[in-house]
């Protein structure tokens, strides 16, 4: 049965498992990246692209738009143009071009429609994708000034206004001006705190056009697993909160949240090496040995490690990732090019904190050594 459903950031437009294929549509650059490390060699991606037909004798040739599906053989990111490129071997197409058995490239940029057809979709992958519809919608926007002030929380559409006040404060000349100042800041953070709870959000982005901002993270340091981003905006209120998500600046704190996990779970890691060795695992044959035992709670994975040149190799790390995902790990992806996966792979691309000590690892690590 297919299943019908608007993701925020990844669109997810159409989904069926069972027949193995997931229509969506990219919206932002983080997005390619997620299809860059889903979409595999083997896979077949179905999109509309132009291609160069040859004319008549004589004739000069010239693109024709037209929807293929090709088996993918290679995936290439290119950050520089903001466009994943894959390339493969045309298996569907207008029979009347002769595509069918050559090589195309199908260029994928924000806003195309593609469809993704896999023998099987792992448990893992399909929760990444999940993750990121679901992602945005963690993130609340705050403009303020001295007049208006107005929350909100990002959507697809660009952001849902959850609150909007006007602050009535007298003249700064007034007596009752610090107090009136200060009721106003009480009464927004009050507000805050019931959204964050609400919605569960991760994260809070504040903008202000002067030291406003500054006093809402006084009152709202005392919460915890919230993570309050800053920025500056010419005024408050709605207005405000267009000229905030113009910025994209909800794109940028997610990325970096995600980055966070990866590295709040290797210092974890790391700290668990330097005092109960037992208690993690680190490159591939360890890891694959402690996901056997079901013992591991975390893993980190780097992205590099993941997309691996050796498809022997790049298999197992999915294999792995699966059965641990089904066993109920944490799995977190660490992000390409940042210093959390730099130093992941510098611990054989695989990380991972246990549920319980090995004692084994301690005394294979001693007689490698």
């Amino acid at each position: 049965m297919a299943i019908k459903e608007w993701c925020i950031i990844v669109k997810i437009i159409e989904a069926n498992l069972k027949k193995g294929f997931l229509k969506l549509i990219p919206e932002t650059t983080d997005d390619l990246w997620i299809l860059y490390n889903v979409i595999e060699e083997g896979d077949i991606v179905v999109a509309k692209t132009t291609r160069e037909v040859k004319g008549d004798e004589g004739s000069s040739g010239r693109r024709i738009p037209m929807t293929l599906a090709i088996k993918v053989r290679h995936v290439e990111f290119q950050q520089f143009t903001e466009r994943l490129r894959v390339r493969g071997i045309v298996v569907e197409g207008p029979e009347r071009y002769g595509v069918k058995g050559h090589y195309h490239t199908l260029n994928i940029d924000t806003g195309t429609l593609l469809t993704i057809f896999k023998e099987e979709w792992p448990s893992y992958l399909v929760k990444k994708i999940r993750d990121a519809c679901r992602k945005r919608s963690g993130v609340l926007l705050v403009a303020l000034d001295y007049d208006e002030a107005a929350i909100a929380i990002t959507t697809d559409q660009g952001f849902k206004l959850l609150y909007e006040s006007i602050s009535h404060l007298p003249g700064k000349d007034s007596p009752s001006y610090e107090r009136d100042l200060r009721e106003y800041i009480e009464s927004i953070c009050s507000i805050l705190e019931k959204l964050i709870s609400k919605y569960g959000v991760k994260a809070v982005i504040i903008a202000s056009p002067g030291f406003l901002k500054h006093r809402i993270r006084e009152c709202l340091q005392h919460l915890s697993g919230i993570t309050i981003y800053y920025d500056s905006v010419s005024t408050g209120g709605v207005s405000g909160l267009h000229e905030l998500s113009r910025r994209d600046i909800a794109r940028r704190v997610l990325s970096e949240l995600e980055v966070g996990r990866a590295e709040a779970m290797l210092g974890e890691f790391l700290k668990l090496l330097s005092t109960r060795d037992t208690l993690v695992a680190y490159g591939l044959n360890e890891v694959l040995e402690a996901v056997k035992f079901n013992a591991v709670k975390k893993l980190v994975v780097s992205e590099s490690f993941l997309k691996n040149s050796d498809s022997s190799i790049r298999r197992t790390v999915e294999n792995l990732l699966e059965e641990a995902y089904k066993k109920g790990a944490e799995i977190v992806i660490a992000p390409f090019n940042t210093s959390v996966e730099k130093q992941v792979d510098g611990l054989g691309g695989i990380i991972a904190i246990l549920r319980y000590p090995i004692e084994y690892f301690r005394i294979k690590r001693t007689t490698s050594t």
